[in-house]
């Protein structure tokens, strides 16, 4: 058979070691740009913020960096995907009231309403995407009147309670002191907790961004300090700054900090970038000194650093849960470092296994060496990942993976050197993987009717540092369907390119 293009192709391992014996996730990112949208996102889209619905809408929120050397440039844009369609709802947002957007957070209840926290606009506090699909204002001076603490009320934070679509939790400040709030939905009134003392009692907060959590397993609430400028945690033995975190339960306020004395020798850092309670009640904590896990049925901290686990650095900026219960954890690149293995990345723990997969360039995107957020949505079913900050994000877009998404990924150069395979610096073997590569291909018969015929021309099994060369003809009359094991095959048409990456089922 004639061969109009001929590519080597090396079927990466599904199951391959990193530094330590974590898995190579090979699944397909789809990205997201202004091209692929519409035009609905910014050029220089910096995501800061990111939800979804449960009527399925997702929202975007972030800065169009126009001047990378003026801040006064930065346009700050809410996009809206419902799966298909895309939107830019700026404007929309602007008509409504909403003068001057800066958000937190996006809160979506269980009732199909988006919540926006303005912390800029002195006079509208919250921004809201209802169930019907139109967007309403709420302003200080009401929520404030309510809760009996006058205007100029701002909204930090807002959270909930899995268990309840009634109630939601907000984190407020009036510049005299925070409030933890509460939103009953069947009434449409704001209350005071009443909660007094702790980090409550701070008068502006050290400007950092506060934030609250709950936790259905034991009736607590759980606040924190971020700090995003880089030389705040440059002296974290010094001051007050990155608070660590604080507990909040039966009346009872708890810090914990580089000061708290644990059973286990273990102290929490200062410098605490992202925390969460996830689905079994254990709360995470993402720090410049790595992951800290607060064991709610022990009552006891561990600390995962890059010497004892498999984050790629403890530089940690995200961590998150997905549907599985699964642990992402990105991990910034240490910049001033000369050893390769503080690269980024996304490391995910699956704490039923005690088992670690990751997400390099080597079985994804280029990107995700330089991942900086990673936003879980419907209810963690969806990942959507950022990378970088400034002009190295220009025009990088947005990249989601959807548990539809779970793809392997194969690698080649039509030049004849081989792509480096799905590993790194390191390689330990693991568990084999059975391959199989059928060509499908249409041939014409005499009545000019056309019949797909099969053949297969690979049949083996992936072990570590597993590649094999093949010579595959490109051609809209030639598919190859790729089956790994573990994973439902996928068709795929061999194309040219240098190198070349195609992901399949």
């Amino acid at each position: 058979m004639k061969n109009k293009h001929k590519i080597a192709l090396i079927v990466a391992a599904l199951a391959v070691g990193f530094l330590w014996s974590g898995n190579a996730k090979a699944d397909y990112w789809t990205r997201h740009t202004r091209s692929t949208s519409g035009n609905a996102l910014p050029e220089h889209l910096e995501l800061e913020n990111m939800t979804k619905s449960s009527n399925g809408v997702r929202f975007l929120y972030g800065n169009d960096r126009v001047d990378m050397n003026s801040e006064a440039s930065f346009v700050r844009h809410i996009v809206k995907y419902n799966g298909t369609n895309w939107s830019d709802e700026t404007s929309t947002v602007e008509a409504a009231g909403y003068s001057d957007i800066e958000f937190l957070n996006m809160y979506a209840d269980q009732n199909g309403n988006v919540w926006m926290p303005n912390r800029k606009d002195p006079n509208v506090a919250l921004l809201k995407y209802g169930a019907d699909g139109n967007w309403t204002s709420i302003t200080s001076a009401t929520i404030g009147s309510q809760v009996g603490v006058g205007g100029n009320l701002k909204i930090k934070n807002l959270f909930g309670n899995r268990d309840s679509a009634d109630f939601m939790y907000a984190v407020a400040t009036n510049d005299t002191r925070l409030y933890l709030l509460i939103y009953t939905n069947s009434s449409g009134i704001w209350t005071d907790s009443g909660f007094a003392g702790g980090p409550l009692v701070d008068t502006n907060n050290n400007g950092a961004d506060f934030w609250g959590m709950y936790n259905e397993e034991d009736n607590s609430f759980w606040f924190y300090q971020y700090h995003s400028s880089e030389n705040q945690f440059s002296n974290p033995d010094g001051g007050d700054v990155g608070s660590g975190i604080w507990r909040y339960k039966g009346g009872t306020w708890t810090q914990f900090n580089k000061d708290y004395a644990t059973g286990n020798g273990v102290a929490l850092k200062n410098g605490v970038t992202d925390a969460f309670v996830d689905s079994s009640g254990d709360v995470w904590v993402g720090t410049r000194y790595g992951v800290f896990r607060y064991d709610i049925s022990a009552g006891t901290w561990a600390n995962w650093t890059k010497d004892n686990s498999n984050i790629f650095t403890d530089r940690v900026q995200k961590v998150q849960e997905d549907s599985d219960g699964r642990i992402w954890i990105v991990s910034l690149a240490v910049e001033t470092s000369t050893d390769a293995n503080n690269r980024g990345g996304i490391s995910i723990y699956d704490p039923s296994t005690a088992s670690w997969d990751y997400y390099t360039s080597h079985n994804g995107e280029t990107a995700l060496d330089n991942a900086t957020n990673i936003f879980m949505i419907g209810g963690g079913s969806e990942a959507w990942m950022f990378t970088g900050h400034g002009e190295e994000a220009m025009s990088a877009g947005i990249y989601a993976l959807t548990r539809d998404d779970t793809h392997t990924a194969l690698y080649g150069q039509v030049s004849g050197a081989t792509v480096e395979k799905a590993s790194l610096d390191s390689l330990k073997k693991s568990s084999a993987k059975k391959v199989t590569i059928t060509k499908k291909y249409r041939v014409q018969k005499k009545n000019k009717r056309y019949k797909w015929k099969k053949k297969v021309v690979y049949r083996g099994k992936s072990t570590s540092g597993w590649y094999k060369k093949l010579n595959l003809d490109a051609g809209t009359n030639i598919k190859y369907i790729i089956k790994i094991q573990g994973k439902r095959a996928r068709t795929i048409s061999a194309s040219t390119g240098d190198p070349i990456k195609v992901s399949v089922n």
